[in-house]
């Protein structure tokens, strides 16, 4: 788990610096940090950290996508889509990264770290 828990913290500070599909490869590391949570709390829960900060401040994507949606950003008037209150697409992608943290968190609780040999 060692193993899997480096690869999602090396890939989650790759996505820091990968423009659009850095918020995908974020929400896979996030994943990967919370089946390796258990065994490696350190390592995943710096990849939480990595990944919650890189959603919240450092991925403006997700803000320009949100404004979209919201009707905030007009790119095309002539395209009619259904749009979304303000807030709720930012709001989903950080939101994914404290609840698989949360999950991880429960799931080391009621389980506790597996002994070492």
């Amino acid at each position: 788990m060692k193993a899997l828990s480096i690869f999602a913290l090396v890939f989650a500070v790759l996505s820091i610096f990968i423009p659009v599909s850095g918020v995908f490869i974020a929400m896979l590391c996030s994943i990967l940090a919370m089946i390796s949570f258990r065994s490696q709390p350190a390592l995943s829960g710096v990849t939480f950290g990595i990944n919650t900060i890189n959603a919240a401040f450092l991925s403006p994507i997700i803000v320009l996508s949100d404004m979209a949606s919201s009707g905030e950003l007009d790119i095309n008037s002539a395209i009619t889509t259904t749009t979304t209150e303000s807030g709720e697409i930012y709001l989903f992608y950080v939101g994914f990264h404290l609840f698989f943290f949360a999950i991880a968190i429960a799931w080391r609780l009621i389980r506790v770290a597996p002994k070492t040999s």
